[in-house]
């Protein structure tokens, strides 16, 4: 239905204020128009925001492709420049020439990268005794836990020690890192495996047979054992 603005507006007495609220009436005629339904705005509102979503993954695919390795270098050549300037007022203001000022400003520059240099291979060289102390006490641990499983085996301890050297214990830790009984006691087990003689004597459980029974010969056998190994 078509309305008469016009006619509204006008029609009746005037009274003051009339023209005030002719003038701050809103009208939106888009609204009234034939066929609207005042999805007009809410269209123009979807736009918008689509735009806006299309400009922000725009920007979002800047910023994903930012060069981070050329900014860093510079802000390199800026530090180098600044750093440069500074030294070079400063030897300027002791009253060197500019050869002079140029052959200080190199100087400077060698001693401070050898001191970055001796800096480094001190933290090198202190990070490097760490991890051998480290590991002297890792291979102490796993000793001591080996010389256990292996009384616990019942081998002799006269030719105990000769057993620990033939061990392979690089396997001595388990999957968590951790030092593994059983790990170390297999390879205990391969020695007495491949060196039966040094198995544990079943006679008198007086120790390793090797060779004859005889007395004189076990002791004569832990001296080559001995000799063998440089002990």
């Amino acid at each position: 239905m078509a309305l008469n603005f016009r006619k509204m507006l006008t029609s009746g007495k005037r009274k003051k204020g009339d023209r005030v609220m002719r003038k701050t009436l809103p009208i939106n005629l888009q609204f009234f128009a034939e066929g609207g339904d005042g999805n007009g705005d809410q269209n123009a509102g979807s736009n918008n925001n689509g735009q806006a979503g299309q400009q922000g993954g725009q920007n979002n695919q800047q910023a994903a492709g930012i060069d981070y390795d050329k900014i860093q270098s510079m802000l390199d050549t800026a530090t180098a420049k600044k750093e440069n300037a500074v030294l070079k007022s400063y030897f300027q203001q002791q009253g060197l020439s500019e050869e002079e000022v140029s052959q200080a400003i190199a100087t400077f520059k060698q001693n401070k990268q050898q001191q970055v240099e001796q800096q480094q291979n001190a933290n090198a060289s202190l990070q490097n005794e760490v991890a051998a102390a480290q590991k002297d006490a890792e291979q102490a641990r796993i000793e001591l836990t080996a010389t256990k499983v292996a009384v616990e085996l019942g081998i002799n301890v006269k030719t105990l020690q000769y057993v620990l050297k033939m061990a392979d214990f690089s396997k001595a830790k388990d999957a968590d890192g951790k030092i593994s009984e059983d790990n170390i006691k297999a390879s205990l087990e391969q020695v007495l495996k491949d060196v039966p003689a040094l198995k544990p004597s079943t006679e008198n459980n007086s120790g390793f047979q090797i060779g004859a029974p005889a007395g004189n010969n076990n002791q004569s056998n832990e001296e080559a054992l001995k000799k063998a190994f440089g002990l």
